[in-house]
């Protein structure tokens, strides 16, 4: 479509511009006032969620349910797709079942610690905090965290106490898989014995022929890819207490064995590792991998892995997905941050450790309850997200807890940095990668509130690890919002000291009887005044300190930011959340000293052409502002295909045979396709368009971004001065559709960028932007 003077014309001819205004809007742009520097470090993604954004993704670990931990399926709540991932049977320390909603991790509950039997106690369930509001999950009212036993229906209740104590017990994301005529008990048992975690699956068949087993159909269910003629490779850690034959199989959706193996178990009560190879003699999207007895025996289950052989691996055989990286590389995703809620929500986040994360996938025996995934493990760890890092070539963000003691962050940097010749350089290169990750940036925990306990916690790390890499910087995680870090304190908190006064002195009219109250408000007030401007007060010292140790160059912010729409239009506040407000006030304290800014979370709760356009808008915006910041990314990375927890913000969607893009990674690969590191001159006539030019460093092309936030077609007139160019240009636009449209797996490019050229005149060049959309217009010498 050619968006040129006789488009206009046709559009006004049918009177598609009549909410238009009367003249058209002005966009000029001086290509000869440079006003940012850019970095395609701008391009940056996140990795969270353990298990759920990792596994069957970028992660080559093609089984859910690894460790077997899960308890019953939830099959009999007849619940829709999007719902299948979110609620999970738990039992009590009676063995009485209850159902847990995990799409809202942000309800805290109280926790037991891992050597319990069970997976809550039942003060914690039937004490448990009330949501706002009940929430919905395909008709199944959670008024909090819990739908207890005592109140679901008498026949659910009877399904579950059937599954949990019958002869069928089996994990959730695994099936029964039975043949012929055998008598059989598939047990989970909780005797404190297993591989990891508290659970192990045990399968027995007592008598009869045929044959026993239990089948894994990948993430959520979704099935698993198998290609004709390629290598699949695994570890299983299997029990039996006798000589055992096992059989390992590849399934197609049919249940028709593409592949099988027997392995002999010896038989000695332990857990034995057993490695195997399978390659399919068929193909199949919806295909399982099975363990089975094909005569009588019992085993006990505690580990399963089943990957793409080589062939579908990133070089060196890392359990990483070529095919996920490439969908990166292919984004020009330039920084790359492991964090998130895994690290400080969730029921065992003292076991997330980095000495918990490295060595053998099998050997990692730890499964933790985290904020989005009730029974994850460490089976992807830093070390993997070191790995992808480096074949994708992007500067890694590894965020650690801010539990981790002095000597274990300073073994991780030796460990990541260090030399062969050093303990834990030795260890890295007996773990498989010689050379050093060269890993630049620790994050202190995530989202965390300043405080004293945190500021102390930063030179607790940066102490640390610079024994063992002087050139590392320590990062924070301290989301500013829209008030800022105020010197003297913030407009909201002097108003609630103002409001508290006032509620004082009315008390202190009243004759007698208030006392009490009277000194409680008088507390608050005190409290109210201590705390004034202590948020920055923190900052200034933390950066103070830095500078100090002759190292503010390696002090970095991250605040994360909105993804919404209007968030670039907010002023002061988007000054304050973006950090920008803090930066320039602390050079103020520390001449010379400039905060290096690094927001890596732009969270939009969303994946359509609402969060797309968003993304633009912030894009364009940010650039602007391209001299403060370092670095930026935005949230989610990976999302599998209608199974997201709390938000649906996954930039890259993936089923087990496809992976595609969001409206919002189209814009991240047309934005890179495209760079210039030169932000030039631009303003609009109108907030409705937001315009953003940049240019080459031979400034011989320039390329001009134009998000159009209105729901109409918006008729302009550009300028462009300093710039003489070929009027022929390409254009590249995406959106001109609802907010609402996304990209689905059947229609993978409902909302992509569409190419065309365009004749733009050196002067008063007539062009009209569609509704909601982006523009990308490119102009050679």
């Amino acid at each position: 479509m050619r968006h040129t003077f006789i488009a206009l014309m046709a559009l006004l001819a049918a009177g598609n511009l009549s909410a238009q205004p009367e003249t058209p809007i002005r966009i000029d742009i001086n290509a000869g006032k440079q006003i940012a520097t850019v970095t395609k470090r701008f391009n940056g993604t996140n990795i969270e969620d353990l298990n759920n954004q990792t596994n069957g993704g970028m992660f080559s670990q093609l089984i859910h349910g690894e460790a077997f931990e899960e308890n019953i399926d939830v099959d009999f709540l007849n619940l829709e797709r999007k719902d299948y991932s979110k609620i999970y049977v738990v039992l009590d320390e009676r063995r009485i079942p209850h159902l847990l909603n995990q799409s809202n991790v942000y309800s805290r509950i109280n926790w037991n610690n891992l050597g319990e039997k069970y997976d809550f106690n039942s003060n914690d369930i039937y004490s448990a905090g009330r949501y706002g509001a009940p929430e919905n999950l395909s008709g199944w009212m959670f008024p909090g965290r819990f739908l207890v036993y005592d109140s679901l229906p008498e026949n659910i209740q009877k399904i579950m106490m059937t599954r949990i104590n019958g002869n069928e017990q089996v994990s959730k994301y695994w099936s029964k898989l039975t043949s012929g005529n055998p008598q059989y008990k598939y047990e989970l048992i909780r005797d404190g014995k297993a591989y990891m975690g508290r659970q192990t699956q045990r399968i027995s068949f007592a008598a009869g022929n045929g044959e026993v087993g239990i089948t894994n159909h990948g993430l959520y269910r979704s099935g698993i890819m198998f290609e004709n003629g390629k290598s699949y490779d695994g570890i299983l850690r299997i029990k039996a207490d006798k000589p055992t034959t096992i059989y390992v199989s590849l399934r197609d959706e049919n249940n028709n064995i593409l592949a099988e193996k027997p392995y002999q178990l010896k038989g000695d009560g332990s857990y034995e590792k057993v490695v195997y190879e399978l390659t399919p003699n068929g193909a199949t999207i919806n295909g399982s991998f099975g363990i089975s007895l094909k005569a009588p025996g019992t085993v006990d289950l505690g580990f399963a892995f089943l990957q793409p052989g080589t062939w579908g691996r990133i070089e060196g055989g890392w359990p990483i997905q070529t095919k996920f990286t490439d969908a990166l590389k292919k984004q020009g995703i330039t920084a790359f941050r492991y964090n998130g809620s895994m690290v400080d929500v969730g029921a065992d986040t003292y076991l997330y450790r980095w000495k918990l994360m490295r060595g053998p996938i099998d050997e990692r025996r730890i499964t933790f309850r985290s904020g989005f995934n009730p029974y994850a493990t460490h089976s992807f760890g830093f070390i993997e997200m070191l790995q992808a890092a480096e074949v994708i070539n992007a500067t890694a963000i590894i965020g650690m807890s801010m539990n981790e003691s002095y000597e274990d962050i300073r073994d991780f940097v030796e460990y990541v940095n260090g030399p062969i010749s050093s303990k834990w350089g030795a260890l890295r290169a007996a773990d498989g990668h010689p050379q050093p990750y060269s890993l630049k940036y620790i994050q202190v925990d995530n989202e965390r509130g300043i405080s004293r306990g945190y500021v102390e916690c930063m030179k607790k790390f940066a102490k640390a690890a610079w024994e063992a890499d002087p050139n590392m910087s320590i990062m924070t995680s301290l989301n500013i919002g829209g008030n800022g870090y105020k010197r003297g304190g913030t407009e909201q908190q002097k108003q609630e000291i103002a409001r508290l006064r006032t509620q004082l002195t009315e008390l202190e009219q009243v004759p007698s009887g208030k006392e009490r109250e009277i000194r409680r408000i008088q507390q608050q007030i005190r409290q109210q005044e201590e705390n004034l401007g202590r948020q920055y007060e923190l900052s200034s010292e933390l950066a103070g300190w830095f500078v100090a140790q002759g190292k503010g160059d390696k002090l970095a912010w991250d605040p994360h930011y909105s993804g919404a729409r209007e968030f670039a239009d907010r002023g002061d506040a988007f000054l304050n959340e973006m950090g920008i407000n803090l930066q320039r006030e602390l050079a103020k304290d520390y001449p010379g000293f400039k905060l290096n800014l690094h927001p890596m979370e732009e969270n939009g709760s969303r994946c359509d052409w609402d969060r797309g356009l968003a993304h633009a808008h912030n894009w364009n915006t940010l650039q602007r502002y391209g001299d403060c910041f370092q670095m930026l990314g935005t949230a989610n990375t990976f999302q599998p295909h209608g199974l997201q927890y709390m938000w649906d913000q996954g930039r890259i969607h993936y089923t087990p045979d496809a992976i595609w893009f969001q409206p919002s990674a189209h814009i991240d690969e047309m934005m890179m396709k495209t760079w210039k590191p030169n932000v030039v001159q631009s303003s609009s006539s109108d907030q409705s368009l937001d315009v953003t030019a940049k240019i080459n460093d031979a400034k011989t092309e320039m390329t001009i971004y134009v998000a159009n936030m209105s729901d109409q077609p918006q008729a302009a007139i550009l300028n462009i001065e300093n710039f003489r160019f070929g009027s022929r240009a390409e254009v590249q636009t995406i959106g001109n559709c609802e907010l609402t449209e996304y990209n689905t797996y059947e229609n993978k490019d409902n909302v992509v960028f569409k190419s065309s050229k365009a004749s733009i005149a050196r002067k008063n060049a007539k062009y009209v932007f569609p509704k909601y959309s982006y523009t990308v217009i490119t102009l050679k010498k």
